[in-house]
């Protein structure tokens, strides 16, 4: 690992590097989450791998812990570090697309909406989250809940190779064939291993589709949701269903909510179980294109304070349901959203990968988006109390994606040994440590 200064890094690093009292230090430092206002020592904004080594090289140098930034939507702010030196990867979002390989490769700091036009001018996709604002990296090396779950599994699942800059200042490849075991580890366990600079993933064709949201009174959701739970037990894989609970939260509204994609043709018979007793208030359901599906939830915009809490579920029993229910109404604003893990998904061998949840049925999780630090307190304990409602139910698992803390209760587990063996071997110092963090100790 080569030794330089400050003056030295600036002249090897082709992009921006942001010190504080720099301009750009405060914008450059702001996350999705306004409940974070962390300072790092540095912010570097590389152009290209090159760029990347240097500022690695330059933090192992000084002793200094890495924060990795991509699409900086994390809830639990782990794109910024006290201290760190952060790897901002915003400036490098190229996407090219091989149509006739069926695969796209982007750069480690592309959003979704970076990605998917172009490869749906090719009539093309691979299965993202549900906002197009979301980063591709943390999405990716997280999991990868959407829209084509069912389809084609998760994000994660339809990922071909990676290029990795390590805490040495390697550059590596990883894939099935390449560093095989690191590809592992990437495959859900987050941003612990490195700087990932680009992703290449496999396609797949989508075409019209039908999609879009059935509304109920708030008063309707146990039964809405009991409904929904009956409905995706025998769900074909083209048909992806997300439930929601909400009361008067900043994303959802309120009310009752099931989120729709059909893309399979089946029209209303694939959901008409939904469709009345009770009766939804709306249905906006009709022809889309997929770009479309993927606003379908609008935008949550940067700055609204969160706290997201929840856990993965082996079942999801009647009287979970209900008092999901009463836990949100006597929680006051904020919403709650079942995701089935189903189809191609849950068929993937659950060794395959390092996700956490591919023994889940659903994933649960409550939503609290605020704007008044007075707030906190009772926003974070209503989040918190949720997920203790869970433990039952719970496989011991939460979606790191969704996470606002990171839970321990797998510390024991094979996977997480499997985990902690890779960081080793990578990382042995944890510099990559802002994170739901595998500690190599």
């Amino acid at each position: 690992m080569l030794t330089f200064s400050l003056a030295d890094l600036r002249h090897r690093h082709r992009g921006p590097v942001i010190a504080p009292g720099d301009f750009g230090y405060d914008a450059g430092r702001i996350t999705f989450n306004g409940m974070i206002d962390r300072r790092p020592a540095l912010i570097t904004r590389p152009l290209d791998v090159d760029d990347v080594v240097a500022a690695v090289s330059y933090a192992s140098g000084e002793g200094l812990p890495i924060a990795v930034r991509g699409g900086g939507h994390s809830v639990a702010g782990h794109c910024m570090g006290d201290g760190s030196l952060v790897v901002d990867l915003r400036l490098m979002r190229q996407v090219t697309v091989d149509a006739d390989a069926r695969l796209a490769t982007c750069g480690g700091g592309a959003l979704w909406e970076d990605l998917d036009p172009p490869c749906l001018r090719h009539g093309l996709a691979t299965p993202g989250g549900t906002f197009g604002d979301t980063g591709v990296a943390g999405l990716t090396l997280g999991g990868g809940i959407g829209h084509l779950i069912g389809l084609h599994g998760l994000t994660l699942d339809n990922l071909v190779a990676t290029t990795v800059v390590t805490a040495a200042g390697d550059v590596v490849r990883a894939s099935e064939d390449e560093n095989a075991e690191l590809f592992w580890a990437l495959r859900g366990g987050g941003g612990n291993f490195g700087v990932v600079t680009d992703f290449t993933f496999r396609l797949h064709p989508v075409g019209l589709l039908r999609a879009g949201m059935l509304s109920y009174d708030i008063g309707d959701a146990v039964e809405v949701v009991t409904k929904w739970r009956e409905l995706m037990k025998t769900a074909p894989d083209g048909l992806a269903t997300f439930a929601f609970m909400a009361r008067s939260s900043v994303a959802q509204g309120e009310g009752a909510i099931i989120a729709a994609a059909d893309f399979g043709d089946h029209g209303d018979s694939a959901i008409v179980e939904l469709l009345s007793d009770p009766e939804p208030i709306a249905n906006t359901m009709r022809p889309m294109y997929y770009a479309e599906l993927q606003e379908i939830f609008g935008r949550q915009p940067f700055g609204q304070r969160n706290y997201w809490s929840g856990r993965f579920l082996r079942e999801l029993p009647d009287e979970l349901i209900e008092s999901s229910a009463e836990h949100l109404g006597a929680a006051g604003p904020g919403s709650i959203m079942f995701e089935p893990i189903f189809g191609a998904a849950a068929r993937v061998p659950v060794e395959a990968t390092a996700f956490a949840g591919r023994d889940a049925a659903y994933n649960a999780t409550f939503i609290g988006t605020w704007e008044d630090p007075v707030e906190d307190e009772r926003r974070i304990a209503a989040a918190r109390g949720f997920s203790a409602l869970l433990e039952p139910s719970s496989t011991g698992a939460q979606y790191v994606n969704y996470a606002s803390e990171t839970d321990d209760s797998e510390q024991g587990s094979e996977r997480f040994a499997r985990l902690r063996e890779v960081k080793r071997q990578y990382d042995q110092e944890n510099r990559f440590r802002f994170n739901h963090n595998i500690s190599p100790d």
